[in-house]
């Protein structure tokens, strides 16, 4: 019997590779042909999975939004553990547009 990978264990796994550390929308729908990126990430970190939105402006004026599983900083942390979970999310989005 073989197992499939379910689209949020397929994104983690992607993320767990040491020469990857970023995964843009395009990337997510062209590798694993999820449409609703936004949703997988959000249901990993209500998981707890310490995924941060990213946006950067290409030189060609596009601005592309990309996800980083990274460490969980001190304020995601403390909001966390004292069970303030949608504080804790929110310090997990970029502040910068």
């Amino acid at each position: 019997m073989s197992y499939r990978l379910s689209t949020k264990e397929k994104i983690l796994d992607f993320f767990f590779n040491p020469v990857r550390n970023t995964l843009t929308v395009n990337q997510a729908r062209a590798r694993f042909g999820v449409m609703n990126v936004s949703a997988r990430v959000h249901e990993l970190r209500q998981e707890g999975f310490p995924i941060y939105t990213n946006r950067k402006t290409l030189s060609d004026g596009r601005t592309i939004t990309f996800y980083r599983l990274g460490v969980g900083s001190e304020r995601y942390e403390r909001n966390l553990s004292a069970g303030r979970t949608k504080l804790a999310l929110k310090s997990l989005y970029s502040r910068a547009a």
